[in-house]
């Protein structure tokens, strides 16, 4: 698939939602949860099942692909995963310039 080449067409009407001041109340993910840390220069997260199990676990330095995988396995649920792409982010972030990463 390739990248649209058409001009867009922004509608004066459109919906525009302000987002600063949503309030997002955290909700567990029916599915379970995910554990992230950094191990031997890789980015490590696993995910922990309900009966907090370790049954699966990612293993790179790439977050795009870690998430992309995630999602193939319907692991989690969207608002999770949002969570989750953050963390993977904020540890290749650490990978890169070599610092500490703790997991929120």
């Amino acid at each position: 698939m390739k990248c649209p080449t058409e001009e867009i067409q922004i509608i004066k009407k459109r919906e525009i939602v302000y987002t600063d001041e949503k309030q997002f109340p955290w909700t567990q993910d029916p599915n379970g949860y995910f554990l992230v840390k950094i191990e031997n220069n890789l980015i490590c997260c696993g995910f922990v099942d309900n009966e907090h199990r370790m049954t699966i676990e990612f293993r790179g330095k790439n977050p795009d692909k870690i998430i992309k995988e995630i999602v193939k396995r319907n692991l989690c649920e969207n608002n999770h995963l949002t969570y989750i792409a953050q963390e993977l982010m904020l540890a290749h972030e650490c990978l890169i310039n070599n610092t500490k990463y703790t997991q929120r």
